[in-house]
């Protein structure tokens, strides 16, 4: 607890000083809260099919494909103006795979305090909700990781949007042979200009850090706290054209610190620069990005940006640099509920002469159908 402590005093400061390099709106499912829904029972239905290839080749990781499907069925009432609870489950299944799904309960409370804050306990709005960039939080981790549960708030004003959280990954009790492990992390943007302006200026921050320990269990997993760190410059001209909607430039630092635990990397601490250019088109986004890395490392951030492989042990390179080029599609239908997205990614390893590709396919289907009214005492 001394470690979570320090680690919310560290994000709570950090936020008083300060999203993705592309934009994963298209892919969300956490419903938002409905104000005019009091003391309504819904039944909601998240889908998501999804295919996507990954054509790796690198030292760094290998290819693999992901097709399959999700579904997350739950029940959720609106106790008053303020209150929703939400209970039900998550199911995925890829294809082909030996077990009919994966079942992970999902349960939560979101208490909505006033306009610009809301408190969630239990299953949080995360993985792609986070808004983290892809070196710090893979956008794979909505297939893998797909129910996040322990605390979350979010504040929304009229410039500066802030998510903090806590994952807690895996629980420990006396005698368990297994670490506890947790992950806290602040994600925001804090806007220069209003929204009435041709330009817009913000300044993007991320602090994900993530624990592995516990005094109350007998386990031989390596100790870590290692932490993440990202402040950049987001800087756009919107178009008054009907293709092109904006064009934009963004620049990342990210910095790495591994500052406790037995974990050996063969470095404890590294920095990246990342800068991106692109543009908002009428149907999604084009971007071109540069990865220049001096022993970057990260836990859940794609490992084609790692200086350390993921399947071969002791492959190591200090320097990392790196094209990135994506190609995003994506239609939104039937009031937000029914989004169709579409990806290209390449990333090119310019010291290997190596070029890594990935595409993929999904379609989300969000409705809500109400059950009944029930006043709540």
């Amino acid at each position: 607890m001394r470690f979570l402590l320090s680690i919310f005093v560290i994000l709570v400061f950090s936020s008083g000083l300060l999203f993705s390099q592309t934009d994963l709106s298209s892919r969300y499912t956490f419903p938002v809260f409905d104000t005019t829904s009091q003391d309504d029972l819904l039944f909601r239905l998240e889908s998501n099919v999804f295919f996507k290839n990954n054509e790796y080749f690198s030292n760094y990781t290998e290819g693999y494909t992901l097709p399959g499907f999700m579904l997350q069925p739950t029940l959720m009432y609106y106790a008053g103006k303020h209150l929703r609870f939400k209970i039900g489950a998550h199911l995925t299944q890829f294809y082909g795979s030996e077990s009919l799904f994966d079942v992970q309960p999902v349960i939560s409370a979101q208490f909505r305090a006033s306009d610009r804050t809301t408190i969630i306990l239990g299953a949080l709005r995360g993985n792609v909700h986070h808004n983290l960039i892809e070196p710090v939080l893979d956008p794979e981790s909505q297939y893998f990781r797909p129910v996040e549960n322990g605390v979350q708030l979010l504040f929304k004003s009229s410039r500066l949007n802030v998510d903090m959280w806590i994952d807690w990954e895996q629980f420990i009790s006396w005698g368990d042979t297994v670490p506890e492990r947790f992950t806290a992390g602040i994600s925001g943007n804090l806007m220069l200009t209003n929204g009435n302006s041709s330009i817009d200026i913000n300044i993007p921050f991320h602090v994900v850090a993530e624990h592995q320990s516990g005094q109350i269990s007998d386990y031989t997993d390596p100790d870590y706290s290692m932490a993440n760190m990202v402040v950049g410059l987001d800087a756009g001209v919107y178009s008054e054209g009907d293709f092109v909607k904006k064009v934009w430039m963004k620049g990342y630092y990210v910095g790495f610190s591994q500052f406790a635990g037995t974990l050996d990397l063969g470095f404890e601490s590294g920095h990246a620069f990342y800068p991106n250019v692109g543009i908002d088109y009428k149907y999604g986004q084009f971007m071109l990005g540069y990865w220049y890395a001096d022993d970057f490392y990260s836990l859940k951030g794609n490992p084609e940006f790692m200086s350390l492989s993921d399947f071969q042990e002791g492959f190591y390179s200090k320097y990392r640099k790196m094209g990135v080029v994506k190609i995003t599609f994506f239609r939104i239908f039937s009031d937000e509920n029914v989004k169709l997205n579409a990806c290209l990614n390449g990333y090119y390893d310019f010291p290997a002469n190596q070029f890594d590709y990935s595409y993929g396919l999904s379609l989300i289907y969000t409705p809500n159908f109400r059950i009944a009214k029930l006043k709540s005492w």
